[in-house]
């Protein structure tokens, strides 16, 4: 693991190669154990690095003829790779997977490198031969890269934005489509970045620059739901016996050489890895985080799923007094705000596990958005059949007949009441409202500006490749596409990087997702719950309470917190002069929320992550 930057000029001379040394510096909590970098006439290219494969041998960037490249995260199936390259006569230095990354783009060229990894990885390749640079994300997006094109036409990247901050000449101006996309959605979906003319590859692409221009495309497509019909027909049994020995080899695929620790949150998706984790592996240990208030707490259910595997297990305690230092930590860490509520609660145990000595963390992120784990997923299939009136209507129904509780780790109120504002809208545009922050609607009331329509074009583009499926799982493609790839595992990534730790998360193995885009709705979403086949492939190995246990997130209880000890970063936040948003609306928000008549945690922790931001070194 590490983070990566560099400088191509591929139409003639690079000037201002040393400034690579300023993006590195700024990358180096991604890479604590090493720095370097290489030059050439047209090109730098650097990285900073997380010895996890080969630490003696494994500095970046690697050579290989006339390649070289750079890679952050981690090929999976490297042993192999190089094994055949071996037989065709490369020679390697190394046992790291960047060398193999490099000599498989020698041999095979681009895209079709690509092709043949498996892994989580943002790499860079610059080609001497005709002087061309690359660069490529994985398939579901665990790695970020950011990218800009200079006032010379020199092309910058780097794993972080702040990588590109420190260069002369990148503006800060904010993207306004950026900015009510992070509003909405808790995050900037690629390829925008909250900054002007600053862009995030997405995931599956590949950017070539040469002579010619910059031309991104895509070198992978996501598989549709029941695009292939899974070969075991209606076998429930074997498409049970199948999505077992899948998880099982996505786990195995990512155990490193090393310690690994083990993320258990009390819920299913993180038990059923470290169950597989323990199959093949003796003497692990695992980490939970666990709070004081009762309904957020699952520190319990996790010490059980640990004595039922063996386990040495470490409960963490997070509370309302690390609240204010976890928050400004974020905000000074964080290149680009990013609203996920289960963020401070992810940093300081990522943070935490760090701290004992380990560089590798496995944790259950994915297994929702793939097998039908969100309860926006029933509600998408009950609403056509539901005849209801318009959102508007319902919404002031559920204003009144089911009052909000902002104490509780999301009410039902809570819940009808979102439910009843996507009401009127199309699916697509309807489940963002479901899983996001703010409604579209607030957004002129919050910005003073009208909503624009560009916000809704990542939505509406993904949407439009699963119109004809079925109402569940075209939303759970949609998640994947966009609440799972630029929310979830980009939280996971900057909590993992802003502690020296990587976060492997087997459950988004490309091999798992296409099984999943195979299997019948059925074993998806069942007569009365979630993940109904995951949860029966492994019936045998989990105990039943954790099974039938209700879904809770790995959320903090940040409502109740804002109610109390910490609402005086909200006092804060409403006396702060270069607030970007309007003054009386967020005034609005605290007493609803302080009243208790609403719940609006997540809308108050996007303002006050968005305000420490926007005041901070990045913003």
């Amino acid at each position: 693991m590490c983070g990566i930057a560099g400088l191509a000029q591929p139409g003639g001379p690079l000037n201002g190669a040393a400034r690579i040394h300023s993006m590195l510096e700024v990358l180096d909590h991604r890479g604590p154990d090493g720095q370097g970098h290489w030059q050439g006439e047209r090109a730098v290219l650097g990285a900073t690095r997380l010895a996890i494969v080969d630490p003696e041998n494994g500095a970046q960037p690697m050579k290989m003829g006339p390649i070289v490249g750079v890679m952050n995260g981690q090929l999976y199936n490297h042993i192999p790779l190089r094994k055949e390259l071996d037989a065709r006569g490369q020679t390697h230095k190394t046992l790291c997977d960047t060398e193999v990354m490099v000599g498989l783009a020698a041999e095979v060229g681009m895209p079709k490198a690509l092709e043949r990894m498996d892994g989580m990885f943002a790499l860079a390749i610059w080609d001497e031969r005709d002087q061309s640079l690359h660069l490529a994300r994985d398939r579901v997006g665990q790695k970020p890269l950011y990218w800009t094109q200079l006032q010379d036409g020199t092309v910058a990247f780097a794993s972080e934005l702040k990588g590109l901050l420190v260069l002369p000449g990148v503006a800060r101006e904010l993207d306004p489509v950026a900015l009510q996309q992070l509003l909405l959605f808790e995050f900037v979906p690629a390829p925008r970045s909250i900054y002007k003319g600053i862009h995030k590859l997405e995931a599956g692409t590949w950017l070539r620059a040469d002579a010619d221009g910059v031309r991104v495309q895509r070198w992978w497509e996501p598989p549709l739901p029941g695009e292939r019909r899974s070969q075991f027909g209606s076998s429930r049994e074997k498409c049970l016996n199948a999505l077992h020995t899948a998880v099982n080899q996505a786990v195995g695929r990512r155990l490193p050489d090393g310690p690994l620790a083990l993320l258990l949150s009390g819920g299913v998706d993180s038990s059923i890895v470290a169950h597989c984790a323990t199959q093949r592996r003796q003497g692990l240990h695992s980490f939970s985080m666990g709070f004081r208030e009762e309904s957020f707490d699952e520190s319990g259910p996790a010490r059980a799923v640990a004595e039922h595997l063996g386990l040495e297990h470490h409960a963490l305690l997070f509370g309302v007094e690390d609240f204010e230092s976890t928050l400004t930590e974020l905000a000074q860490g964080l290149c680009e705000p990013l609203a996920d509520g289960s963020l401070p609660s992810t940093l300081r145990l990522a943070k935490a596990v760090a701290a004992q000595g380990y560089k590798v963390a496995m944790g259950g992120d994915g297994a929702d958005e793939h097998f039908g784990g969100y309860p926006t997923y029933r509600a998408h299939q009950a609403l056509p059949k539901m005849g209801l009136p318009g959102a508007g209507l319902l919404g002031r129904m559920g204003r009144r007949l089911f009052p909000e509780d902002g104490k509780r780790d999301l009410s039902f109120g809570t819940k009808f009441r979102r439910f009843g504002e996507g009401v009127g809208l199309s699916w697509a545009r309807r489940n963002q409202v479901w899983m996001g922050a703010f409604l579209p609607q607030e957004i002129p009331q919050l910005l003073g500006t009208p909503l624009l329509d560009a916000v809704w074009e990542p939505v509406d583009r993904w949407a439009a490749r699963v119109a004809d499926a079925d109402p569940a799982q075209r939303a759970m493609y949609l998640d994947q596409r966009l609440y799972l790839a630029e929310g979830v595992l980009q939280k996971v990534d900057r909590a993992g990087m802003l502690a020296g730790l990587e976060l492997r998360a087997p459950f988004v193995d490309h091999h798992l997702v296409a099984l999943a885009a195979s299997l019948p709705g059925h074993l998806k979403l069942g007569p009365r719950r979630g993940k109904a086949g995951l949860k029966d492939a492994f019936r045998k190995a989990l105990p039943a309470s954790t099974l039938s246990r209700p879904k809770k997130g790995f959320g903090t209880p940040i409502g109740p917190w804002l109610q109390g000890a910490a609402r005086p970063a909200l006092e804060e936040l409403k006396r702060d002069p270069t607030s970007i948003v309007d003054p009386n609306y967020l005034s609005t928000l605290c007493q609803e929320h302080w009243s208790g008549n609403a719940d609006n945690r997540r809308r108050l922790w996007s303002l006050l992550l968005l305000s420490k931001w926007h005041t901070g070194k990045w913003g």
